[in-house]
């Protein structure tokens, strides 16, 4: 009885990251515009950019944690090959 819980964990496990990369928009499925109005419309969003590559892009700070800064995000989209569609949050330099 407890192999086939297990059993049934492990392919629940497996689906739900199954569904989630299906769940991601891809933005060279989407206009530089439909691209930069998703970001703005719902602040911070998780986009593919390619086969198994995706990142968290924000409208503006406020979405970013205290110790990170934004940088301009451009991505590949259906319509152009380098679109600012908002930002991404990075950790600030403090070499300085």
């Amino acid at each position: 009885m407890k192999k086939i819980a297990l059993t049934l964990s492990v392919l629940g496990l497996v689906s739900a990251a199954s569904i989630a990369q299906a769940a991601l928009v891809n933005t060279g499925d989407l206009t530089a515009s439909q691209a930069k109005s998703l970001v703005q419309d719902k602040g911070a969003i998780v986009l593919a950019t390619g086969p198994g590559l995706y990142d968290r892009y924000v409208a503006n700070a406020s979405y970013c944690a205290s110790h990170e800064e934004t940088q301009r995000a451009y991505v590949v989209t259906k319509d152009s090959n380098s679109s600012l569609i908002g930002y991404t949050c990075v950790v600030e330099n403090r070499d300085n």
